[in-house]
């Protein structure tokens, strides 16, 4: 598996701006190990059409890949695997407002997902489980905000959930660099 890819064209962003086939690489990289349409669909709970659907599109733009193929009851099933630990959208290739939008969608999918996710696990837990949230400005050296990426990058790498683990945790963070907005704070 690579390191990472990187969608740069309008097409590669709007194929993986949709939000099913966003749970669909996810969900390969939770499993751990390669998996076919099938073994997706039960583990999603969806038909295996609909996922085979979006599975080409992933494969279409590179983030899927097969990985190998088995003989099950005279029929090849396909194994697939995610082709990168990490996707990239290129930032420098397009400015349009069509290209933003997309990329907009992308962060806008990622979080609400991320949100239901950890909502739901919020109101599952008793008041002594762990759990813990952050939402803070910061101040950086542009050297200790590359440190605190690539810390949360190697973390992330590192401790990749798999359907084997016991205890999982949702780590759902985001950091960028934002502009001074002294105006907001003088309302408060």
């Amino acid at each position: 598996m690579k390191d990472s890819i990187t969608l740069s064209t309008m097409n590669e962003i709007k194929i993986i701006s949709n939000p099913i086939r966003m749970r669909v690489l996810r969900n390969y990289y939770s499993i751990g190990k390669p998996a076919t349409v099938k073994q997706m669909a039960v583990y999603m709970g969806e038909v295996p059409a609909n996922i085979h659907y979006h599975v080409k599109k992933l494969i279409e733009i590179n983030v899927l890949e097969l990985h190998h193929t088995e003989s099950v009851n005279g029929i090849t099933a396909k194994f697939y695997v995610p082709t990168a630990k990490h996707i990239k959208i290129d930032d420098e290739h397009d400015a349009s407002e069509k290209y933003i939008d997309e990329k907009e969608v992308i962060v806008s999918n990622i979080f609400d997902d991320g949100k239901k996710e950890f909502m739901k696990a919020l109101r599952s837990k008793k008041n002594d489980e762990k759990g813990t949230i952050f939402a803070s400005k910061i101040a950086l050296t542009e050297s200790e905000y590359r440190k605190v990426l690539d810390y949360m990058t190697t973390l992330v790498d590192e401790h990749r959930v798999t359907e084997d683990d016991d205890r999982k945790y949702l780590l759902f963070t985001g950091i960028i660099e934002i502009e001074d907005s002294n105006e907001d704070e003088s309302k408060i």
